[in-house]
């Protein structure tokens, strides 16, 4: 009976190594990762189309005399200006003198020396806030994209010989 006792010790030795207490026996170790991301005060301003940002062409239409004023609100992708910041944002538009060097004389020229169409840019409805190039106008972003109107207004003048009359007007966003 001895043999046999011993014989049991060692089958239920056996028996208690392959349990499954034994075999799942694991351990576990745990850390944490940190996740992050920068938002920069940033703006994208305009259109990009083949490398070359642009606000569109402000175009007053065509006219057989300027002997009464026109008036023009620029539109989206037509002289207004695209501009998106990032929340809270505050950012600067100026716009430069074109041709004539002078924000507060701009005009716009033709294919003929001398020939020209004096004009002007305003930040306002009511034409008083000539658009300059040093203090232009300053926003507070949302966030969103936002189409920042322009109003041109070329006065009443003598006409100049038909041509077509063109100037380029550098844009600032600045933030």
């Amino acid at each position: 009976m001895h043999l046999w006792f011993k014989a049991c010790q060692c089958i239920l030795l056996v028996i208690n190594i392959i349990t499954p207490s034994s075999v799942l026996a694991v351990t576990v170790k745990s850390a944490t990762v940190s996740i992050t991301a920068n938002v920069i005060p940033a703006c994208n301003a305009g259109s990009t189309s083949g490398g070359t940002t642009t606000f569109g062409v402000m175009n007053f239409g065509t006219h057989s005399t300027l002997s009464r004023e026109i008036k023009l609100i620029g539109q989206s992708n037509a002289g207004a200006i695209l501009v998106q910041c990032a929340p809270g944002v505050n950012y600067q538009i100026v716009l430069g003198a074109g041709k004539s060097s002078n924000v507060a004389q701009r005009y716009m020229t033709g294919s003929q020396s001398g020939q020209r169409v004096n004009y002007n840019l305003y930040s306002d409805a009511n034409y008083t806030a000539i658009w300059d190039d040093t203090q232009g106008i300053t926003k507070t972003a949302n966030g969103l994209q936002e189409w920042v109107n322009v109003y041109g207004y070329i006065p009443a003048q003598s006409t100049p010989v038909a041509d077509s009359y063109i100037d380029t007007v550098q844009v600032t966003v600045s933030w």
